[in-house]
């Protein structure tokens, strides 16, 4: 069966999104404020605010993200001192991006409504539809699709009160909605914003993005099999890029051009398309696109019962399947690492705050001592009764420092164990999962061996091929590891799955597997590699799972299980 190919969408998303991203990041990330009326101290402190954002912005743009976190949770505490809550709604929106950078996004969307609080009260139009944007995108990578709409819809409304003014982020609010319509399989408001994009982009003459653009435009009308409209915005977008001389945008065109021919039955034409794709995917080392083409040859010479050529495309596949396999657990890797260091530098940033704090009341303490020592110096006559004052004061404060250290050795022996805890979690997922990949290269790397020994050269042996290749591409849907997780799940899920059918009888197996991967907390990612379907199907499964359950907008999915 031919997979649909989103990779059209997902490539003129990255090159819009870049340039976007770029021009909010350099824009100033505190307010510019009159030295008028403010004291000395005031702008001292303001001078400060901005050099820690400043500091923020450049590691962030370095991808040193605990430091940035660090900068900016600095500049936050300043500006909220100063009553700066613009500057301050910046440095929300700019902690929400670092958290949306590794994955973790609850504490980003709780970032972007914060900033979104502030803009709000302080009827600031451009950032709260800005902040307004990140949070309808990221509802969008959440399939939360209701609320993306939501969102975006808002932003929108906000920038067409002045359009001449606010034509670039009109486009990117265009562009937003028109992936998320496309996300959620609303295939014709998807391509009615497409367009309203391809408008706005026609007069800013940026050639890169109009060819990005036809292509998101041809994957809608091929996702609703109105292939020869499909072809024609295909074509229209390769002319593009060849003109622009971008071999990757080229090379994306013609895979999607060769698409299209499969689907049509024409296997000569899209071979020959392919082959020229995979050349240029090569040069520029697109492997996630490489990975697709050869799929897709694997399959045409199946369908064409040239099962020597399907093996070896096939295999070809599962060489850069694995490797991207392997890269993307390295990159979870990384992300869980950075997670855990943004959380320990949040955790050292906490006991900063808290120690400051302590040290600003015992000062206070200390002076209203000084002023009550003055006082009874006045009152009191003998030197005796002095110093029994001072020494009761000095006793108090050997107290108080004493209560303060056991208090803080308690807190940081607490928060010791409970990082010792976390680690040794996030060690012992990382290690099963590892060892599952190692299973499954072991299974790939024995039916290789096998392969060696059949001898393609005699007409009898095409039937091992054959079979070889079914037992290949079963292994690519069936895993071992999968099973035993259902197997464990279904366990554990009894009484769960005994609810779930008493109140939602007709859920498909699919669906009721779907809801025990929820509970769990998974993100789509997850899901998807634990179904072994794309990120794009969970999202789906997800949005249909909501209309199934007659579940409204604002209620979270995964709450609502929880409570089942």
């Amino acid at each position: 069966m031919a997979r649909v190919n989103y990779k059209t969408i997902v490539f003129f998303c990255l090159i819009f999104v870049s340039d976007f991203s770029q021009t909010i990041n350099c824009q100033t990330l505190t307010s510019v404020h009159s030295s008028n009326g403010l004291n000395k101290s005031d702008t001292s402190l303001r001078d400060q605010a901005e050099v820690e954002a400043k500091l923020g912005h450049e590691s962030y743009n370095n991808k040193e993200y605990p430091y940035a976190l660090m900068h900016y949770k600095k500049a936050l505490n300043l500006n909220t001192s100063l009553k700066d809550e613009i500057s301050a709604g910046k440095i929300y929106l700019h902690i929400g991006h670092i958290y949306l950078d590794i994955d973790d996004y609850n504490n980003s969307l709780k970032n972007y409504f914060e900033a979104l609080q502030l803009f709000e009260r302080n009827n600031n139009l451009e950032l709260l539809a800005s902040s307004k944007i990140a949070i309808g995108d990221l509802y969008s990578k959440l399939a939360q699709c209701d609320n993306a709409f939501k969102f975006l819809l808002q932003a929108r409304d906000a920038y067409l009160t002045s359009p001449k003014k606010y034509t670039s982020e009109l486009t990117k609010t265009y562009q937003s909605l028109g992936i998320a319509y496309g996300s959620c399989e609303q295939l014709d408001s998807a391509l009615f914003y497409f367009q309203k994009t391809s408008q706005l982009v026609a007069k800013q003459d940026s050639s890169v993005l109009m060819g990005g653009l036809l292509n998101n435009i041809g994957a809608i009308y091929s996702k609703k099999e109105e292939n020869n409209k499909a072809l024609e915005y295909y074509r229209k977008s390769l002319a593009v890029f060849q003109n622009e001389h971008s071999q990757k945008g080229t090379a994306v065109s013609t895979s999607n051009i060769a698409y299209i021919y499969k689907k049509q039955g024409d296997f000569t034409k899209a071979i020959h398309l392919y082959l020229e794709a995979v050349q240029l995917f090569k040069e520029t080392q697109s492997l996630y696109y490489l990975e697709d083409s050869y799929f897709n040859l694997s399959e045409i010479y199946e369908q064409q019962n040239d099962y020597k050529e399907a093996l070896r495309y096939n295999n070809l596949y599962l060489e850069i399947n694995d490797s991207l396999t392997n890269s993307d657990v390295l990159g979870r890797i990384s992300d869980l690492q950075m997670q855990f260091e943004i959380r320990k530098k949040d955790q050292e940033l906490t006991l900063v705050e808290q120690e400051k704090e302590l040290i600003v009341q015992e000062k206070m303490l200390v002076e209203k001592d000084n002023k009550l020592s003055q006082i009874r110096q006045y009152l009191l006559i003998g030197g005796i009764v002095l110093l029994l004052t001072i020494g009761v004061l000095g006793y108090r404060n050997f107290k108080i420092a004493l209560y303060n250290n056991r208090l803080r050795q308690q807190v940081l022996k607490q928060e010791k164990e409970q990082l010792s805890k976390n680690l040794q979690y996030k060690n012992k997922e990382l290690e099963n999962f590892a060892l599952r990949i190692i299973e499954k290269n072991e299974l790939l790397h024995n039916l290789k061996e096998k392969i060696k020994t059949i001898d393609t050269q005699k007409p009898e042996e095409l039937d091992k091929i054959k079979d070889l290749s079914i037992s290949i591409n079963n292994n690519l849907y069936i895993d071992e590891d999968r099973r035993e997780f259902e197997l464990r799940l279904d366990k554990t899920h009894q009484s769960f799955f005994a609810n779930l059918d008493q109140r939602f009888p007709d859920l498909t197996k699919n669906e009721r597997r779907l809801c025990s991967l929820l509970v769990l907390d998974l993100s789509s990612k997850d899901i998807a590699t634990i179904l072994n379907i794309s990120p794009d199907g969970v999202k789906k499964s997800r949005y249909r799972l909501r209309k199934k359950i007659n579940l409204e907008a604002e209620t979270n999915l995964s709450d609502f299980l929880k409570k089942v």
